[in-house]
Formats: C-alpha cells, structure tokens, sequence
C-alpha cells in the first residue's frame, strides 16, 4: 500500500495507508496527501494478494482432480484446453480487479446499477456451488485418507470443511498462510522437478496445443476442464471483493474522501498501483498455467501407461504415484502434505470468498438487512449451509472425481452471464475522464467479449452432447 506523507503542517501524517486514522468531524477535515506506491520487488511482494488469492483458488480441484485425471484417461489430447481456457477467462478476472482499483468499490455495485436480477443469479449459483466445496472437501479428504486410512474419506472430508469454518470463525488464517503458502510451492516444484524428470520429447505434447475435438467419452472430463481452469469465474467479483479489503488502488482514497479528508494524489500514484496489480493478476496467472499444463502432462506419462485414473477414496494413492514412481518412496508425505495445503486453500478460499458473495447479494435484494450484525449472521449462516449441504453430497456420493467433474459443468453454465455483468461494469462505470484513462484497450475488449461468446458456445456443446448421448 502506499504511503501517506505531510507538506504542510495543516495535513495529517498517515504513515501506512492500511491503518485508517480516526477521522475528525468534517469541518475539522485536515489535508492529506497520498504518495505513489513503490513498484521494485519488495513492494511487488507486499501488495499481492487478490491475484494470489485468486490463483489458489484454481491450483486445488482442477490442477490436482482434472490435470492428471485428464491425463491419465486421454494423455494429451485435452492439453490444449488449459491455455486455451486461461486465454478466454483472462479478462473476467482482470477487469474485475480493474474495477475496484479504478473506481474504489467492489465490482458488485456495477451488478446492481443493471437491476436486482444479478444478485438473485449469483445467489443461485452461491447455492449451487455447494457440489464445488463438497468436490473439494472430498479430494481434501482423499488425500488425507492416502497417509491416514484409520478414518474413512467421508470422516476426513467433513473433518476438512468444518475446520476450515473454525479457522475462519477464529480469524486464525493468517497463522497458517505462510506454511500452506509453502506447502503448495514445495508441492508445485515437486511436480516441475517431476515433469523434468519425466518429460518426454516436446514433439509429443506441442502438437496437442491446437483445439481438436474431445475423445469419445471425455465430454464430462471435457466440460468440466472448461469449468475450473484457471479457476471458476465467480472467482472475479470475489477477487473485487478481496482488492476491496486490502484497499488497493482508489478504494483507501474513496473511504478517506468519505470520511471528510481532502485528498491529493501523487501524480504516479494510479500508475504504480496499476503495474503493482497487473503483475500480482499476470504472474499468478502465468504460475498457475504451467502448472495445470504439468499436471496434465506428468499424469499422462505416468499414469497412462499404468492404466491407473484418479478414482474414488484411492484418489489420493493413485495421484502420490506420479511422485513416488519418479522419487521414491521418501517423496510421499510431502506430496501428501502440498496436496492437502492446496485443497485446504481452495476451501478456505472458497467459504470466505463465495460467503462474500452470497452477503453482498442478500443485502442488497433487501436493504433493510444491510447492518454489522446481520451481515455477519448472513456470513456464517451460509458457510454453516455450506457444511449441511456439503455432508450430504459426500455422504451420498463419496467419489471425489466425479463431484468435482459435476461441479465444474455447473460453474462452466454459470460463467458467461457473469463474465458479461463484469464486461459490462468495465465499459459503463467508466464514465470520468480520469476513469477512462484506465479503459482497456482494444485487444483486451475483444479478448473479452471472445471469452464471453466462446465460454457460452462452449455451455451449450458440452450440455447438448451430454444429455443427446
């Protein structure tokens, strides 16, 4: 975040933008002036968050279930989906954090300026989204079933998601992030280690990044892919949402304006947030492509030839097997363990972000519940029917794969409308000279609406194949 700074001795010294001073009456209101934040390695690190967030919600269920599901089923004939699905979703996610740093507020409010269907659409899906949290509990619980078989998978998976809740009802996250955060990266070079290992001739994989048709049988496996990679496009408003509590870009300067400080910006101050954010969007983005490529890769080289595809409780055995066939034996309690710090991610991700959500769409729908104590009980009323629903889909169909695979065609049908409100908040909430600057350009508007038009054609393909067989 950047710094706040004094010229003279009527303005207020801030010295850290995150930490927001008491603010005197109105008439009272002191000068201040907000320098441009720093944009060299450091200052890189400190202000990621949202893309990274965002990232972790896809390295989880569609790198680890789909990846080597796929590969392990058709080898590589489904690669080229993954960037292909990057390319078309890249602009659901960036606008949507372009959104909140340029005009200071969740994405959401543009939903609302189109009318209140918007918040009864994303409080659907928020509900429908209960087969995605069950999938991923399941695959959580498979993999701790992989090293701890004394419970079965049903018992571990609950276990996962009403831990996740206590940690988020606790605010004891922030505790865990840094061993998660290395878990996952130890877990993501074991595989980049793993593909070098492993990897066969270019040749063989390269020439599968051109669109082909998908295999008989792997229109499930193929709309789901769809579905998850890079990561649903709910992610976007939820990602708004998280640049909206680290009060990136304009959202600090319109809660100050607001609270009756005069605010003078840095003439650097938009641009250097806008580097800050793209590279926090496009280095995740770009980490967590080649990793789901990997994935797909490493699983249609081991697994393939083995006859073995991820299934059921063995979920977890038979995708440490692409680890321990390359390392050895040694390598599986910290496969097991990055497993299982990406999955649990995923799901701390998901019931604090998609709990946002649903939030936001209630107190809107009805304005009268738009109060500290409601919202809260709105909050975690939801995450608590997350969990009911969630026992009940895993206790009724324990297979982790196929959860996931049902999950991912249900966020693939939802995606289009969602990506087309974000479009929309884009080129309609632009409206001041100073916003317009940060329009995007020509490119990005095309790469746009081609994501919105190829997700929907995708919808109608996968479901018509679906339900015509």
């Amino acid at each position: 975040m950047s710094s706040i700074t004094t010229e003279t001795p009527k303005r207020e010294a801030v010295p850290d933008a995150g930490a927001i001073p008491e603010v005197p009456p109105v008439e009272q209101s002191r000068d201040i002036f907000i320098d441009a934040p720093g944009t060299t390695l450091k200052d890189t690190w400190k202000n990621a968050g949202p893309g990274i967030a965002a990232a972790m919600t896809g390295i989880g269920a569609s790198h680890i279930m789909h990846g080597p599901t796929a590969g392990a089923q058709f080898g590589y004939a489904l690669l080229w989906i993954i960037p292909a699905a990057y390319l078309l979703k890249y602009c659901a996610f960036e606008f949507a954090h372009r959104y909140t740093m340029v005009k200071g507020e969740s994405v959401m409010e543009a939903y609302g300026r189109v009318g209140n269907w918007p918040f009864w659409y994303l409080g659907f899906q928020s509900l429908a989204n209960t087969f995605g949290i069950a999938g991923r509990a399941l695959g959580c619980g498979a993999m701790l079933w992989a090293a701890f078989p004394f419970m079965p998978l049903e018992a571990w998976s609950m276990t996962a998601l009403i831990l996740s809740v206590a940690i988020l009802w606790a605010g004891k996250y922030a505790a865990l992030e840094n061993a998660v955060k290395i878990a996952i990266i130890v877990f993501a070079l074991s595989s980049f280690v793993a593909f070098a290992l492993q990897a066969p001739p270019p040749g063989e994989y390269m020439s599968r990044l051109l669109p082909t048709l998908p295999p008989i049988g792997a229109m499930l496996i193929f709309g789901a892919m769809w579905g998850y990679f890079p990561t649903t496009v709910e992610v976007a408003p939820m990602q708004s949402n998280w640049a909206v509590e680290k009060k990136s870009g304009m959202v600090y300067v319109r809660e100050m304006r607001e609270k009756g400080y005069n605010v003078e910006l840095h003439p650097d101050y938009m641009k250097n947030s806008m580097t800050l954010y793209r590279r926090d969007m496009n280095t995740s983005y770009i980490i967590a492509m080649l990793t789901g490529m990997v994935f797909l890769i490493v699983g249609a080289v081991v697994l393939k030839p083995l006859g073995l595809i991820p299934a059921k409780q063995e979920m977890g055995l038979t995708i440490a097997r692409i680890y321990t066939d390359t390392f050895g034996a040694w390598i599986f309690p910290v496969i097991i363990a990055g497993g299982v710090a990406a999955l649990f991610s995923t799901i701390l991700t998901y019931f604090d972000g998609q709990a946002r959500v649903f939030e936001e769409c209630c107190v809107r729908l009805k304005t009268s519940w738009d109060d500290p104590r409601t919202r809260k009980l709105i909050h975690r009323g939801f995450q608590v029917l997350w969990i009911i629903g969630g026992a009940a889909i895993m206790f009724g169909m324990p297979r982790p794969i196929l959860v996931v695979q049902i999950a991912s065609v249900m966020a693939l049908v939802f995606s289009p409308i969602i990506y087309w409100l974000t479009v929309k908040a884009i080129t309609d909430g632009f409206q001041s000279p100073e916003e317009r600057e940060h329009l995007p350009g020509r490119f990005l508007m095309s790469l746009a609406w081609v994501g919105i038009f190829g997700l929907g054609l995708i919808s109608l393909y996968v479901l018509y194949m679906m339900f015509s067989m």
